[in-house]
């Protein structure tokens, strides 16, 4: 029996960014004819094949302390959004962040201002194994400022469809998360790729300042991209 197979998709509803290395957010699959041409009164056999986008969601686990623990072997890929630490004139401070894969030690990834944030190029990439756990930290690297953890109110992991913090910026230099975020906010939601998180961060207030002007959710902006790997 001679078989035709025909590429079948959904229409695209492009939504920034775009990150084509990674599985398709459309519904993809394939559809079998059994013969191209047929007489009439003869009918020909069809089968199909609907393969659905994975979520984020499918391939890890985000606990209760937003620790992220892989359910099969990933690529991970990190990168800096932003860094949006500023006082009232505009002047930037550095921020430090580090994360932890596992058994690993602390790796800091990035240590900078705003001006210093390449958000083209990985920091960390790398394959992860099932049950990696996955931390996170940061700080205002300035004197009396302490570390933040991804089990604080501090730290926060969004993904795709997520409603971004509507905290005010701190000062009229900031940008409010939202507007820091523009690229990647769609319709008054967190628009990533569907195997995207990212992390925001607050570093200069601690949880029980929330009510201060300074407390923005914006300080530290970090993307994290998965991809499934053959076993």
């Amino acid at each position: 029996m001679k078989f035709q197979t025909l590429l079948i998709a959904g229409s695209l509803a492009m939504s920034a960014p775009v990150f084509s290395d990674q599985a398709p957010a459309i519904p993809t699959g394939s559809l079998d004819v059994s013969e191209l041409m047929v007489r009439q009164g003869v009918a020909p056999t069809f089968s199909w094949n609907i393969e659905y986008p994975a979520q984020v969601t499918d391939v890890v686990d985000i606990n209760e302390d937003d620790e992220i623990i892989p359910k099969t072997k990933l690529r991970v890929r990190v990168s800096m959004i932003g860094v949006g630490l500023t006082d009232q004139y505009g002047t930037q401070y550095p921020a430090k962040v580090y994360m932890k894969l596992g058994n690993k030690s602390w790796d800091n990834i990035f240590s900078g201002t705003s001006s210093q944030v390449k958000p083209d190029v990985d920091l960390i990439d790398t394959v992860v194994k099932a049950g990696t756990t996955f931390e996170f930290a940061a700080k205002l690297n300035w004197t009396g400022y302490d570390y933040y953890y991804n089990d604080s109110s501090n730290i926060t992991v969004l993904k795709n469809g997520d409603t971004p913090p509507s905290v005010a910026a701190g000062y009229s230099d900031q940008t409010s998360v939202a507007e820091y975020l523009r690229p990647y906010i769609q319709d008054g939601k967190i628009a990533l790729g569907p195997m995207d998180v990212i992390y925001v961060s607050e570093l200069t207030h601690s949880q029980y300042q929330k009510n201060e002007s300074g407390y923005d959710m914006q300080d530290v902006i970090t993307l994290v991209r998965f991809e499934k790997v053959a076993e």
